[in-house]
């Protein structure tokens, strides 16, 4: 949170303490994040959004957020829909990746959204090569062992198939040992990834504008996904990002500031 944000904290159905902040003026967006990232990583999104009151919050386990043993993925929507239930409505909401599974999680429990928008959430089933048999519990049992370098690891090779040569600079870069503090909730994303009910029916009745992002960068089977996804929501757009891949919120946060403003403004 930088020095302009305002904290908001509110507490899970089961007890964890969810942190968030609010950041500018304006309508309210809230964006929940995936794999791998903290408050600090919306900066650029975050500024290329300056008529809005930008809401973000650290998932369990991240940040100032507490945990508690074990993980179920309805203990992750608990948490956003008690965080979503602190801000003032109406809202929009902006998820990326294992975080859109976890805001479509929320809008079939009833959270209320005036406009959507979702870049890029992995469907499972579309999932090129074979997934890794039990990948949470390795992680979970390294991370039990101490060995979180290696938990952080085995996240990004089998997780998010991380190339080898792309492994070792990742693990020179300024990041590793802050995701190793918080390496088990690669955990957590896995198992929101493979276990999201994809179900038409349910996606059918959610009726509010959507808009669904891609990069034209990112992998075939995550292009399928996101199309497969858009035509389930009864009022959806889809669009490319151009020159994109995954994460468009780092290189090149003004192109899809300037879509999502676009949407959020019609």
């Amino acid at each position: 949170m930088n020095e302009s944000s305002r904290r908001i904290e509110v507490t899970s159905p089961d007890g964890v303490r969810i942190v968030g902040s609010a950041t500018g003026d304006g309508p309210g967006i809230a964006l929940v994040y995936g794999a791998m990232m903290m408050q600090p990583a919306w900066a650029r999104l975050i500024a290329q959004l300056p008529e809005r009151t930008v809401y973000t919050y650290d998932r369990r386990g991240r940040g100032e957020s507490t945990n508690r043993p074990g993980y179920d993925v309805q203990w992750e929507v608990d948490d956003l829909l008690a965080f979503a239930s602190a801000l003032p409505q109406p809202l929009d909401v902006f998820g990326h990746s294992s975080g859109a599974l976890l805001v479509l999680h929320a809008l079939a429990r009833g959270m209320a959204v005036r406009r959507l928008v979702l870049y890029e959430p992995p469907l499972a089933s579309v999932r090129e090569p074979k997934l890794t048999a039990d990948l949470p519990g390795r992680i979970f049992d390294l991370v039990a062992r101490g060995d979180r370098d290696e938990a952080l690891s085995t996240f990004m090779q089998h997780g998010m198939w991380v190339p080898e040569e792309d492994l070792a600079r990742l693990r020179q870069g300024p990041r590793w040992a802050e995701q190793m503090a918080y390496a088990e909730t690669g955990a957590y994303d896995i198992t929101i990834t493979r276990t999201y009910p994809f179900d038409p029916a349910v996606l059918a009745k959610l009726t509010m504008p959507a808009l669904l992002l891609y990069g034209d960068q990112s992998p075939d089977w995550m292009q399928r996904g996101v199309r497969i996804f858009a035509e389930a929501l009864p009022n959806c757009r889809l669009e490319v990002l151009e020159g994109q891949g995954h994460n468009a919120q780092f290189t090149d946060p003004a192109l899809l500031g300037a879509r999502v403003t676009a949407f959020l403004n019609e």
